[in-house]
């Protein structure tokens, strides 16, 4: 009987060892799966939090950018993004932040005009102090022109400079002088824009004005006449007594100035090309240049004569460079006149 235990146990002892090795053996993957299960979700858990965490930073680092642009800041995407720390990285990254690249040149040209204001005007008037012009909105020239603050106004634009208009007089006398004999009412524009209109008799032909943005406190005004003693003529003279610069051209002026300049001359008859001057804070008188390309303007307004155009071009070159003959020919005087270069002859 013990024998037969024995060998029995001896026949079936390969099944069972093999069978114990088999369940160990299936025990075993079945830990290094589920070793590996666990590895993989760790992996994929790491992955997706790293890209959240990218993701984050992305959305950190434009929202920034886009905040820095809206204070007009001029620092390129990849810059503000470094400030914070924050690496574009996802893909899409790059035509994301492509997209947003613009917005500094678009607030740098929104902020282009208050540039401007301060660039080129000094001192600029306090609102509070221009609040009474509102009062004048309606009024003839030759009806405000007696108020004292109007008065004060015109001393504060018009630089203390002599002009000659026919004969030697200062600036803001001959500009109190236009607005004595007009009825043209004051205009305001958008609540902001002011003008005061001056106009001498019909057959001297001088027309004036007074320009004030009231919101910023600025100014410049204008003059324009037919001078009769060998001068070029017609000219039309603008002036600031705020402005210090010794060269200006015209698309150095506020948007809204030239628009309200545009419309005066042409209801007052200025010609489009004619000799222009500028008297600055220290009563120097220079060529205000024609730096607008007039076919650029005809073919924007849809007129196609461009030989017009181009004849407009080469007048205002022709009339720039005769002005600044003249004006060099007689010091740059405010009230030159061809008088003065034949007493230096």
């Amino acid at each position: 009987m013990h024998l037969y235990k024995y060998a029995k146990v001896l026949l079936l002892a390969p099944a069972i060892g093999s069978a114990l090795i088999g369940i160990a053996g299936l025990l075993l993957g079945m830990a290094l799966i589920k070793g590996r299960g666990h590895t993989v979700d760790r992996l994929h858990a790491d992955a997706n939090s790293k890209k959240t965490l990218v993701a984050t930073e992305q959305k950190n680092s434009v929202a920034a950018f886009n905040s820095a642009s809206m204070r007009g800041s001029s620092l390129p995407v990849q810059e503000t993004a470094a400030a914070n720390g924050a690496q574009i990285l996802i893909a899409g990254s790059h035509a994301r932040s492509q997209s947003v690249s613009w917005q500094p040149k678009l607030a740098q040209h929104r902020g282009s005009e208050a540039h401007l204001y301060s660039a080129l005007f000094k001192e600029p008037i306090a609102s509070d102090q221009l609040e009474f012009l509102s009062q004048y909105e309606g009024r003839p020239a030759n009806d405000v022109v007696h108020e004292q603050r109007l008065r004060d106004l015109v001393n504060k634009v018009a630089p203390y400079a002599p002009f000659h208009a026919g004969l030697d007089m200062p600036l803001p006398t001959v500009v109190e002088s236009m607005f004595s004999t007009s009825t043209q009412p004051v205009e305001i524009r958008e609540g902001r824009y002011a003008m005061v209109f001056g106009r001498r008799t019909p057959n001297a032909r001088g027309r004036g004005f007074i320009w004030i943005d009231m919101k910023e406190g600025i100014a410049l005004g204008g003059i324009f006449i037919y001078p009769s003693n060998g001068e070029p003529t017609p000219t039309l003279t603008i002036f600031s007594r705020q402005v210090s610069k010794e060269s200006v051209a015209m698309s150095q002026f506020p948007s809204a100035f030239v628009q309200d300049l545009t419309r005066w001359a042409s209801l007052e008859g200025v010609p489009p090309v004619t000799t222009r001057y500028f008297i600055n804070a220290s009563s120097k008188k220079v060529v205000l240049t024609h730096d607008e390309d007039f076919c650029s303007r005809a073919q924007a307004a849809g007129d196609s004569a461009e030989t017009d155009c181009n004849e407009m071009n080469a007048k205002a070159a022709n009339i720039d460079l005769q002005a600044a003959n003249f004006l060099e020919q007689t010091h740059y005087a405010s009230n030159a006149t061809i008088r003065m270069i034949s007493a230096t002859n």
